[in-house]
């Protein structure tokens, strides 16, 4: 069975291995042509597409014309490109009760979601794991749902105000508590009572886990400190600017065209799309590094800005934040790029 991480095995799990877990023995697998389906009637019931930097991995679960789960076509290619597909093999499962069916893709499933470098769609969940909003590190799996297009400024430059449809969310929201006091009037405060002790024991992966928001929102509701005292500290660390808006740019590519791609019916394109996936994951990859490598390994300049801070009771106004940080999302199929 394939491993996941770094190993550089370009095989995907055999037949055998599947569905032996299955206790239906060892299946034969049979070399095919082609992993598209040749029969006539013939139409998929699940789809994995598993790539990462050694290989691609594709596994198709089909039914017969009785549309039951007849057989299940594998292929692995290896990463020079297209033409280089290495093995593509047919197993019969007809003869296979539902349980060992089931299995059998489950563990091609597992197989493949223990890879943390690589990307993975699953027709089922319609999801991909891989390319999560943000931090590039994380699992947070993410919906193919395809997306209204963004309302159309007036001539105002503002969107027009629309009802809100939870159904219409792409991902989960993170709902973070405060206790900060609620805004009075038009001026709003927080207060930081113990901001100081936090700054100076912050370290960059501190920053590292919240550049997919807005510097206020970081400084604020993440790291709890006041928005001027994350300005000092990032230009005290060569990160004269916040890295919000070109993480949100990375994110946006990941658009509605891509997700029709992706979750269409033509295999061939929907494993061009999830190899695109993974190439944003790894631009987003290198763009933190980028950053991260740029910033000392130790953050400078603590002291002296834990002494600029005001005092422990003080208010901090956060009106004054002099960067706009709001990054509009691309949703429109005709404004995407299809590279």
């Amino acid at each position: 069975m394939a491993t996941g991480g770094s190993s550089s095995s370009s095989n995907v799990p055999s037949g055998g291995a599947a569905g032996g877990g299955a206790g239906s023995g060892k299946l034969p697998m049979v070399p095919v042509g082609s992993i598209e389906c040749l029969r006539k009637r013939c139409r998929q019931l699940r789809v994995l597409i598993h790539v990462n930097d050694h290989r691609k991995a594709v596994v198709v679960l089909h039914a017969g014309e009785d549309g039951k789960p007849d057989h299940v076509l594998v292929q692995n290619v290896s990463p020079e490109g297209e033409a280089s597909v290495q093995s593509t093999y047919r197993i019969d499962v007809s003869g296979e009760t539902p349980e060992s069916q089931a299995e059998m893709l489950n563990d091609w499933y597992t197989s493949f979601r223990m890879d943390t470098t690589g990307v993975l769609y699953d027709s089922d969940q319609n999801v991909i794991y891989g390319v999560p909003r943000g931090h590039p590190g994380g699992d947070v799996p993410r919906s193919l749902a395809i997306l209204p297009p963004a309302p159309k400024k007036n001539q105002h430059g503002k969107a027009p105000a629309t009802e809100s449809n939870s159904s219409l969310v792409e991902e989960p929201l993170l709902l973070v508590q405060t206790d900060q006091p609620a805004a009075i009037g038009k001026r709003k405060k927080f207060t930081f009572p113990d901001q100081r002790k936090r700054v100076k024991t912050m370290t960059k992966k501190d920053l590292e886990s919240y550049f997919h928001i807005t510097q206020k929102s970081a400084a604020h509701i993440g790291l709890s400190i006041g928005t001027t005292a994350l300005k000092n500290l990032c230009r005290a660390n060569d990160l004269p600017r916040w890295p919000y808006r070109q993480i949100a740019s990375l994110d946006n590519k990941f658009n509605n065209n891509l997700k029709k791609q992706i979750t269409g019916w033509n295999l061939g394109k929907a494993v061009q799309g999830v190899t695109k996936a993974f190439k944003l994951r790894k631009e987003k990859e290198e763009f933190y590094q980028k950053i991260m490598s740029s910033m000392p390994e130790q953050l400078q300049g603590i002291d002296e800005i834990v002494n600029s801070l005001p005092e422990a009771d003080d208010d901090i106004d956060i009106e004054d934040d002099e960067d706009n940080d709001d990054v509009i999302e691309d949703n429109d199929d005709d404004n995407s790029d299809e590279n």
